[in-house]
């Protein structure tokens, strides 16, 4: 069975249910939770171990230099924390990277939040995918339709995207989806 491919939903018909403990092969990582978050209600939790990277990646927070799309939809929809980091040295034989092991727990109103994550990898792609322009530039093609889109929702067109707490882009997501 294909882990990237494989539909809780189908094997699982309880929400809440399963609490999934991997080391995620590190090539496969990103795309094994980003496919995990969006089949959130099922899971109670996650315990997952990455690549130091990734990780870190995944609990940022605004300002941070590892703060992007991984930590926005991850900490949407989910509450993330990194519960302890190995050395290579932890391993035989050593990889070339540190790891860490990073618990994700659903939020409790996850099955509504999910509604917008279509609309935020969007968003998110469009904003990081060139990260030092201004919001006005990168989501220049999304906000064509609606010119007052930031203003509405308070977000600044000179900001840039990882200035943009999660709350900020869900306003923005929020605004797009009702108009």
């Amino acid at each position: 069975c294909d882990a990237l491919e494989f539909d809780i939903g189908t094997h699982f018909d309880q929400e809440n249910s399963l609490y999934i403990i991997a080391n995620l092969p590190y090539n496969v990582a990103t795309p094994l939770l980003i496919g995990w978050l969006k089949q959130a209600p099922y899971i109670s939790g996650m315990s997952l171990m990455f690549q130091k990277e990734v990780a870190d990646r995944i609990v940022a927070k605004t300002g941070d230099k590892h703060y992007g799309r991984l930590a926005i939809l991850s900490n949407y929809l989910c509450q993330t924390r990194i519960l302890m980091t190995l050395p290579a040295s932890a391993f035989t034989p050593p990889p070339k990277v540190k790891s860490a092991v990073v618990q994700l727990i659903p939020r409790q109103d996850v099955t509504e939040r999910l509604k917008l994550i279509p609309i935020l990898e969007t968003l998110t792609a469009q904003a990081f995918n060139q990260r030092r322009k201004m919001l006005r530039s990168s989501l220049k093609s999304i906000l064509s339709n609606y010119p007052d889109a930031l203003t509405e929702c308070e977000i600044k067109e000179t900001a840039r995207a990882e200035e943009l707490s999660v709350a900020d882009f869900v306003r923005l997501a929020n605004y797009l989806d009702n108009h």
